[in-house]
């Protein structure tokens, strides 16, 4: 009787656990998805209940507050984010074309969150990991056409793929321009693929003398 009694209160708590799991999941989604479509200031811990179809002080008791929540929605998102924008090494089409992809879903929210990040600190925190990340996928998309030779020029190198590839120019060709993503894409390949021709090893470059360079 009493392995019976340890089994179902085992069950109960594994039961509560996976609850409190998928409670926490929800909280999470709800929240990505309202930044999605408002502003940081707008995203309150009353609203995000709401979407995620539990109380204010639920998401109060998974969190604690909502500074907490929103450094818990950029951990759980980024392994996703980066699975999105994935593209082999040397793959320039497909890693171009699947950041833009990513940019259309979530590039206007990065925008909104660049404007706070100043008086926001965990705002600041999750750009400046965001900005890292991008930093890495350029380095391993890109590694191809970059300088071998750690230095000033490779580095001038990649701020110059990293430029060519920020939300912000997403924001100047699509927002303010008002382009089309296709046309946006194409702008975006066009000034990649000026880069790729300064590459080490390119015709215009003579060979490894681009890893020299200042």
């Amino acid at each position: 009787m009493k392995t019976k009694h340890v089994a179902k209160r085992s069950y109960r708590m594994t039961a509560r656990a996976e609850a409190v799991d998928a409670t926490r999941e929800r909280i999470l989604q709800a929240t990505f998805e309202l930044w999605l479509t408002h502003a940081y200031e707008d995203v309150t811990l009353e609203r995000v209940g709401k979407a995620a179809g539990v109380s204010k002080q639920t998401v109060i008791r998974q969190f604690g507050s909502k500074e907490a929540l929103v450094a818990a929605v950029a951990e759980w998102h980024q392994p996703r984010e980066k699975d999105e924008r994935s593209a082999a090494v040397g793959d320039v089409a497909g890693a171009i074309h699947r950041l833009i992809a990513r940019y259309e879903l979530i590039g206007d929210a990065n925008l909104r969150l660049l404007e706070v990040e100043h008086r926001v600190p965990p705002i600041r925190r999750i750009l400046d990991a965001a900005r890292e990340g991008h930093r890495e996928w350029i380095e391993r998309v890109f590694s191809p056409f970059l300088p071998s030779r750690k230095g000033r020029v490779r580095e001038l190198r990649v701020m110059a793929f990293y430029a060519a590839t920020d939300v912000t120019l997403w924001k100047l060709l699509r927002r303010d321009f008002g382009l089309g993503r296709k046309e946006t894409e194409a702008v975006i390949r066009e000034l990649i693929e000026g880069l790729l021709s300064r590459a080490p090893g390119s015709a215009r470059t003579g060979g490894r003398r681009g890893d020299e360079r200042t």
